[in-house]
């Protein structure tokens, strides 16, 4: 939006909030929270127009890095820090691949 991408918005119009949409069959359906961004957790909220303005540039970096044919698509980033399997890591096998210590082993 704030490059133009929208024929009824301006470029560089201002975003008055930013959040985040819940789409479930639940109760409430579609319930709508706003987001406080922040870098760290003890830093005051970024204004929505900051906060858009640095989601945008982490998004382009992350594409720009996906473009490299060298990059792999990691299923489960920083492994040490996180306690529990998530909801593709059976797709990746990383049960398989971490009782086999990561080699591959054939039988596996």
């Amino acid at each position: 939006m704030r490059q133009g991408g929208f024929a009824d918005i301006p470029a560089d119009s201002s975003v008055s909030e930013i959040g985040y949409v819940r789409l479930s069959g639940n109760n409430p359906p579609g319930e709508q929270k706003p987001l406080e961004l922040k870098i760290k957790q003890s830093d005051t909220a970024q204004s929505p127009d900051n906060a858009a303005d640095e989601a945008r540039k982490k998004l382009e970096a992350l594409i720009r890095a996906f473009e490299n044919e060298d990059q792999a698509y990691t299923s489960l980033n920083l492994s040490m820090w996180s306690n529990r399997y998530g909801n593709y890591d059976d797709l990746a096998r990383i049960k398989e691949w971490s009782a086999a210590g990561g080699l591959g082993i054939e039988e596996w």
